[in-house]
């Protein structure tokens, strides 16, 4: 008999010591600091990064920075756009030969340049509004 009930408090000790030990790691992972949006912008495009907040400051562009002009004209532009408040990702894509920048707080502006040209007054640029809220293209316009 006597053993049995030190086995019974060796096994409450077990399972205690082992929730003791659950519960650090759970507190471990709320309180280990979370990424900046530079650092997970390094992550996912690489070394070469270029930031440009809203002009409230509430989101960040991050775009890859291409080093030099490659041959194909047709070059992805990587990019996202970072909630600060949320402390998340809240758009990203992948353009060919494009120029992203902000129109305004919540909207970004687009230009590509198509890969023909019509006529001599034709500039083969287009551009687009993206809305960061309803995640939706706006009506598209040449530029001249």
């Amino acid at each position: 008999m006597p053993h049995n009930s030190v086995l019974i408090q060796l096994l409450i000790s077990c399972l205690l010591f082992g929730c003791i030990q659950t519960n650090k790691l759970s507190l471990q992972e709320i309180h280990k600091p979370k990424k900046t949006y530079q650092q997970i912008a390094e992550e996912k495009l690489g070394e070469k990064v270029e930031y440009k907040l809203n002009p409230d400051k509430t989101y960040v562009l991050c775009r890859a920075v291409i080093p030099e002009p490659k041959l194909n004209p047709n070059q992805l532009i990587e990019f996202f756009v970072y909630d600060i408040q949320q402390q998340k990702i809240i758009f990203e894509d992948k353009i060919a030969n494009a120029k992203i920048a902000w129109y305004n707080n919540t909207q970004l502006l687009i230009i590509i340049q198509k890969g023909y040209i019509t006529n001599p007054t034709d500039t083969g640029k287009w551009s687009y509004v993206f809305d960061l809220k309803s995640k939706k293209q706006i009506t598209p316009k040449k530029i001249q």
